[in-house]
């Protein structure tokens, strides 16, 4: 057997720094993973009006059907008597600035924020979408 001259070049790859590299980031991503798994802090507001319901007497919900078409109570109204009428309503119970917008769903969200705008105007405090409840899902 012969051994191979002393001025060969060896055809070994240096680990050396890539175990270097890969202790750095170990150590980077045992320090950031925890906190990818923490949420952002934040605390939700309490909830005041959750026992309401547009649905219950005596509570403000203003309609708009597929056209657009404005409805307080669920009497037809246009846009400046829904104003003029929050107005009386909040100046008669000034407690009570809370106004449900329910609307079809074909409408586009622009045309109920403008809604909500005329209700915020006029002084409503809250403005609640109302929505349909999801019909339970069956495991099958």
């Amino acid at each position: 057997m012969r051994s191979p001259p002393a001025s060969a070049v060896r055809a070994e790859p240096n680990v050396t720094p890539m175990i270097d590299v890969m202790l750095v980031l170990l150590i980077i991503f045992m320090v950031v993973g925890p906190m990818l798994n923490e949420r952002f802090s934040a605390m939700p507001p309490e909830a005041r009006y959750a026992e309401r319901h547009p649905d219950d007497a005596g509570e403000a919900v203003i309609g708009m059907d597929a056209t657009g078409g404005l409805y307080l109570d669920k009497r037809p109204i246009d846009s400046t008597g829904l104003r003029r009428a929050l107005v009386a309503r909040f100046r008669a119970k000034p407690d009570d600035r809370v106004v449900f917008l329910r609307a079809d769903r074909a409408l586009p969200y622009g045309r109920l924020q403008e809604t909500m705008a005329i209700a915020s105007s006029a002084g409503a405090h809250v403005v609640g979408l109302v929505s349909e409840q999801p019909p339970p899902r069956t495991h099958q």
